[in-house]
């Protein structure tokens, strides 16, 4: 590893191995962005890169500090999670205890807190001790997915780092090199950047299901009988995911229209759904491109709606005959 590893992050990869070789670290950083962005990877290279005997900017990968950090046991670099939901003020007591020992086999400590902001409110006023009195030979490293949810106490004492996304094309790559199914890939790529929440949902049993359930979703509705109602209530109302499952067959089903959109324009390229070319083709000769994309405003209103609280069944049910009727 080295910075050249975090190359999804140049940016700040760039910034940061500049601050080492210019001996301008802050005392306290706080990584923003979501999951699968890379903001632990950065965390542990910055870590390396301060502790390594090269004392380069970068990590050598070789030396014993290096070789510590990779095996977890290193005595000066410190890992925090939550204990459970949170982490507790006893965490950050163990920590502060750290602090007030001299580094075991360098010249500075650093610790890594990881979802800073599941912090309960005794342990983030504890941490705040710290913060307000840094010393030279520690470095704080907070991770978060919700900044705005951390004491603007805090934000105020450490460097601010937002990591942007990944591109599509990035993530999608990212998966399907772990052996994920493209289209499924796809799909969760466009419902969330999140490449962890994206790994999640490809692994899920039920978001394949639901997007097999779209497609004959859609030639219930094109067929302008009652089944696509019968099939919604036993199917989609019903689901064990709840509102977060029809959050998501929903934009499911706004990525299956658009893709037999993209079918009749021949952008064969944009499609997401490229094992089920033969079923986008017979559907797409009896969609005119006039109903696609009223359609498609059809369905991202009723996912307003839904946000909105309103009651499913009623919701879906008539997103349903605004579809037949259109």
């Amino acid at each position: 590893m080295g910075w050249q590893d975090c190359s999804d992050q140049q940016r700040i990869a760039t910034i940061l191995g500049q601050s080492i070789k210019n001996d301008r670290v802050a005392h306290a950083y706080l990584f923003a962005g979501g999951r699968g962005v890379g903001k632990r990877k950065v965390a542990v290279q910055l870590g390396k890169s301060l502790l390594c005997q090269a004392q380069n900017g970068d990590s050598c990968d070789q030396c014993h500090h290096c070789l510590r950090i990779d095996s977890g046991n290193h005595p000066d670099f410190h890992l925090v999670e939550p204990d459970g939901a949170s982490i507790k003020i006893e965490q950050i007591r163990g920590l502060q205890k750290e602090f007030s020992l001299r580094a075991v086999e360098s010249k500075r400590k650093i610790y890594i807190l990881d979802h800073a902001d599941k912090m309960t409110v005794q342990a983030a006023n504890s941490l705040l001790k710290f913060l307000e009195e840094p010393g030279s030979e520690v470095t704080a490293i907070l991770l978060t997915e919700n900044p705005h949810q951390m004491l603007p106490t805090i934000l105020s004492r450490c460097q601010v780092m937002h990591f942007t996304e990944l591109p599509f094309e990035k993530r999608v790559g990212l998966l399907k090199s772990e052996g994920l199914y493209e289209p499924l890939v796809r799909n969760a790529c466009q419902i969330t950047a999140d490449l962890g929440q994206a790994r999640e949902l490809c692994h899920a049993e039920w978001f394949a299901l639901f997007r097999n359930q779209v497609l004959q979703l859609n030639e219930d509705v094109l067929e302008k009988g009652s089944y696509a109602l019968v099939g919604l209530q036993e199917k989609i109302v019903k689901n064990d995911q709840g509102s977060q499952g029809i959050s998501v067959l929903l934009d499911l089903y706004i990525y299956w229209l658009r893709d037999i959109l993209y079918f009749q324009m021949d952008r064969k390229q944009d499609i997401l759904n490229l094992d089920q070319l033969e079923t986008m083709g017979r559907q797409a000769l009896r969609c005119s491109k006039p109903w696609l994309l009223r359609a498609i405003q059809i369905v991202m209103e009723t996912k307003d709606r839904l946000a909105r609280h309103a009651n499913p069944q009623l919701t879906l049910e008539r997103m349903i005959i605004e579809l037949q009727e259109v």
